[in-house]
């Protein structure tokens, strides 16, 4: 059982698409609110999808387990390799579990405070056209429903949250996440 994880991961470069100035023409916005949007869609699919479409440069997980367990490293594609560090007399010291990289899957023994870092730069490549498409149209979606452009909606401050849950309502209204369907990772 998982006591305790804390996570840090590095993003490389926003994909290139879609791009800024058509979001924008279609949206009636700003080129500058278009790219705004553009970067948080591409994050909110990733919540909506379990899966990276910007490169993970580094990445970091520290989690303390009570028992055996067998933990999925928390973004897809998943790397390569892992390098698994315990925590033992003041200082991390290497040690050796049994990672499926295939499946994100590692075999941890407890109780004990692990630290795993990826090996290199996960890099998932050029998106696929559906989940650009997707990405536009959760885009303009936003510039055109957002707060600001409403007249009798309201927004609460616990509307922000990138959850799947939260997520649902934009991600049907946009028409993303009929588009996004097969690119959806069981949580």
């Amino acid at each position: 059982m998982i006591e305790s994880i804390e996570t840090n991961f590095t993003r490389g470069d926003v994909p290139s698409v879609p791009q800024a100035p058509y979001v924008a023409l279609e949206a009636g916005t700003l080129e500058s609110d278009a790219r705004d949007m553009i970067a948080a869609a591409w994050q909110q699919v990733e919540a909506f999808t379990g899966r990276c479409y910007y490169p993970v440069t580094a990445g970091q997980v520290v989690l303390k387990i009570r028992g055996p367990e067998l933990y999925t490293w928390p973004r897809h594609p998943f790397p390569p390799a892992l390098t698994v560090e315990v925590w033992s007399q003041s200082d991390w010291v290497p040690h050796s579990e049994t990672y499926i990289s295939a499946l994100g899957l590692i075999e941890l023994e407890g109780p004990l405070l692990y630290r795993l870092t990826q090996v290199g730069t996960i890099d998932p490549g050029t998106p696929p056209k559906h989940v650009q498409q997707a990405v536009f149209n959760l885009a303009c979606y936003q510039l055109i429903h957002s707060p600001a452009r409403r007249e009798f909606k309201s927004q609460n401050a616990g509307d922000s949250g990138f959850t799947r849950e939260s997520l649902m309502g934009v991600m049907y209204g946009s028409g993303a996440a009929a588009l996004l369907a097969s690119e959806m990772r069981k949580p």
